[in-house]
Formats: C-alpha cells, sequence, structure tokens
C-alpha cells in the first residue's frame, strides 16, 4: 500500500463507518480488468482499520419476468447469498433493459443506485464517523464536498483503472493497492 493510503487509513483508523458499494460501477470494472474482489478479505480490510457499522451492497437483480438463461440467474442470486452470508445488507433493485438501437434489437442491463445511495448516507450521518464509498463514479465526488462542508469524513475506494480525475481530487484509495482483496476471474 502506498504512504498516501496509509496516512488516509491512520487518520480515520478506528472510526465508526458506514460503507456504500455501488455494484453498478464496480461489476464492470472487474470485468474489464479480469479481477474480483474477494469480498471476505475487503470485509477483514475494513475491520481492521474501522468500526463497521454496516455495509451496504447495491446491485441490480434480473426482474422474475425477464428470459434469461436459469444459469446466469442462479449465479446471480448464488452472488447476493455470498455477500449476505458476509452480514452485507443488500439492496436489489431490477435491472432495466435499454435499448441501443433503434429497431430495438440490441440493448445492455443497467442500475443506477447513485441518487438512493445519496439519500441513505444522508441518513445515517448522525450514526458514523465516516462514509465509505466503493465507486468509482465522479458523481459522488459532490456528495464528499457537501460532507466536507459539514464537517464530515469521506473516502471513495475505487480501481484506479478508469478512476475519473474528479475522484483523485477526493480522499481515496486505490484497491489495487490493498493486499490481499483482488483475486484473478
Amino acid at each position: 500500500m502506498d504512504k498516501k493510503a496509509k496516512k488516509i487509513l491512520e487518520k480515520y483508523k478506528n472510526k465508526r463507518a458506514g460503507v456504500f458499494i455501488d455494484d453498478a460501477n464496480m461489476f464492470h470494472t472487474q470485468r474489464e480488468l479480469k479481477r474480483t474482489i474477494d469480498w471476505r478479505n475487503f470485509k477483514h480490510f475494513l475491520e481492521n482499520n474501522f468500526e463497521v457499522e454496516f455495509i451496504k451492497y447495491y446491485r441490480g437483480a434480473y426482474p422474475k419476468s425477464e428470459k434469461i438463461p436459469s444459469k446466469i440467474r442462479e449465479n446471480n442470486l448464488r452472488y447476493a447469498q455470498i455477500l449476505k452470508n458476509l452480514e452485507f445488507e443488500v439492496i436489489h433493485r431490477n435491472l432495466k433493459k435499454i435499448y441501443i438501437n433503434k429497431k430495438k434489437t440490441k440493448f445492455i442491463y443497467k442500475c443506477d443506485f447513485d441518487a438512493e445511495i445519496g439519500f441513505d448516507v444522508g441518513a445515517c450521518l448522525t450514526k458514523v464517523d465516516i462514509v465509505i464509498i466503493i465507486s468509482g463514479d465522479s458523481d459522488f465526488v459532490c456528495l464528499a464536498k457537501k460532507l466536507q462542508k459539514q464537517n464530515k469524513n469521506f473516502l471513495m475506494l475505487c480501481f484506479e483503472y478508469k478512476a475519473p480525475w474528479e475522484v483523485r481530487k477526493i480522499h481515496h484509495i486505490f484497491l489495487e493497492t490493498i493486499e490481499n482483496i483482488l483475486i484473478p476471474k
């Protein structure tokens, strides 16, 4: 871990932390890097550095009406159960089908939790000393600045790969620098 990250962790050592994980942002980056986060080791990292009050994991789920291969649906449900077994609070919202051509023959699935995460952060501020967002989304920079104006602590954990310049200017730690949390897919 680099000196900057160590300094940040020392500053917030044993602070009460609320952790918010934006799966939509993390999912695609992990896929592109061909590496995945070992959530058990990640949780240990958090617990070794903070007094973790809760971990909320925001993720999309396929609507029951959507016809997708059963193996994909089973893997999606299995992944959610792994997170629940680690005592993460898993918050689901149905994925939306977004058509990307005029004939409506090609589509992507999308699920955006930025606003909901922002509301949940606001609701927990009396319970935590530091808000930790796991995402690389620059939309959270505004949240970081608003919290800072209220003398609240904020930290973003994200991949250096594709981290926007705005994120690089706020308190952040790159996931690649944390030992034993990334495993090859």
